[in-house]
């Protein structure tokens, strides 16, 4: 049965080939404004979407960037000259303890976080001014804070997911004091903003389903809109590598505390099960950072971890089987649609793996709601390894005709196009012909 049911909001378009130029509406000027710097291959959600967008949006418009640089994000700076016509960056590193403070009360009180806001004003009204943008692409809730929401021209904040949401779930998972306290003051903090941010806007865009139907009850006075990841369905593609037979793997930033879960679950609740029907199963973890308790599994026959490869496809393509025991967090799970993209038969927990995949069981992946129906659905595809492979197939197949970037791009030129008219025509009936 399907697992998720798509919206008609989204908007989907079919595209067999990423980043392949696609008709389009005429050339527009588009100002991307990130709260980390978008560059590929990385981690991070807001580098991640904003890297892909960038791609593909470049092949057919202007885009100029403004980022802020945090970690080692200035040490990527090569790969956004690629696609962008200009590059402004602003350094987070520095703020001093007050600062920080006044910057914090801000935000809780007002909705505006005041760190980089004036350095963030200044370029962003010299860009209106001199570029001529049509409209302004705001990657994440910080940034969308700090934006001056009087400037004159279409805006779009990009969500991926309910802040909010996000907290209640981390709360369900194994924390530290000090991420338990973050995450509990976040869950009471959020929604005050959320609420005070997100009218400023003429469209925000979340990444799933769930976040949506929660996001619209929190601000009913802001207008949402559905639009998932994409995943690169040419970078993620099936190795032409020997299966290892009976290996099941997992891939993920191992230090994310609804990743931890998983494999813990995994690990602890899954596996077992499977060993005593096929005991030489073995549990290949794959990814970066693996935090104390994924590295501790390492004592137990039969789990592996490959930690913080410089390319995990290969390693992932090399499993039999990949397993998803995720049932916390918000947004979609980009996991999966790589998994999907390198055509793996995939075993994932449903809501909590599957939740913003237009996916249906049985014929996409096998979904499960227990662990000993987890274990189940894994020994059936051991057994069954035709059976696997059109699992594997249908998957690869799901992916490149409904979640490529370059799927997302088209949607988005959409509503650029929509809330430049939007503007528009509210500034022709307020007598304001500026944008």
């Amino acid at each position: 049965m399907p697992l998720f049911n798509s919206d008609n909001e989204m908007g989907l378009h079919s595209s067999s080939n990423e980043c392949a130029v696609s008709e389009s509406k005429g050339t527009m000027n588009i100002a991307l404004i990130s709260q980390a710097l978008p560059y590929l291959p990385s981690r991070g959600g807001f580098r991640l979407y904003g890297a892909n967008l960038a791609r593909c949006l470049s092949k057919r418009h202007r885009i100029d960037l403004v980022s802020l640089l945090q970690d080692d994000d200035d040490q990527h700076l090569e790969w956004p000259k690629k696609y962008f016509a200009s590059i402004q960056t602003i350094p987070t590193a520095n703020k001093s303890f007050v600062q920080r403070t006044r910057s914090f009360v801000s935000r809780s009180v007002r909705g505006i976080p005041l760190n980089h806001r004036a350095e963030l004003r200044a370029i962003l009204r010299e860009g209106i001014a001199n570029r001529d943008w049509d409209v302004l692409h705001i990657e994440g809730g910080f940034m969308g804070g700090i934006i001056d929401q009087e400037l004159p021209i279409a805006k779009v904040l990009s969500l991926h997911d309910a802040e909010a949401l996000r907290a209640r779930e981390m709360l369900n998972c194994r924390l530290s004091f000090r991420e338990r306290m973050y995450y509990t003051m976040t869950k009471y903090l959020e929604p005050r903003y959320d609420r005070q941010v997100y009218p400023r806007f003429e469209r925000c865009t979340v990444v799933a389903d769930r976040d949506l139907k929660f996001v619209r009850k929190l601000v009913p006075n802001a207008d949402f809109q559905l639009i998932p990841y994409g995943t690169d369905t040419e970078y993620f593609h099936p190795f032409p590598i020997q299966k290892q037979k009976n290996v099941l793997v997992f891939h993920s930033h191992l230090g994310y505390p609804p990743n931890i879960e998983a494999a813990l679950e995994f690990a602890n609740e899954i596996l077992p099960i499977i060993q005593r029907e096929a005991p030489d199963a073995v549990f290949h973890l794959v990814g970066a950072n693996p935090a104390a308790e994924i590295q501790a599994l390492t004592s137990r026959t039969g789990i592996k971890i490959l930690a913080n490869l410089p390319d995990l496809r290969e390693a992932v393509c090399s499993g039999a089987i990949y397993v998803c025991a995720i049932r916390y967090g918000t947004g979609l799970k980009s996991k999966v649609l790589e998994a999907m993209a390198m055509q793996m038969p995939i075993v994932a927990y449903h809501p909590g793996s599957t939740v913003g995949i237009d996916c249906v069981d049985g014929e996409h992946l096998l979904a499960a709601t227990t662990p000993q129906e987890f274990a189940a659905h894994v020994l059936d595809l051991l057994r069954n390894p035709n059976k696997a492979e059109e699992i594997a197939k249908s998957a690869r197949k799901l992916v490149c005709e409904k979640y490529s970037w370059e799927s997302r791009a088209l949607v988005y030129e959409e509503l650029y196009q929509k809330v430049k008219e939007e503007r528009r025509r509210q500034a022709s009936n307020s007598g304001d012909h500026r944008k």
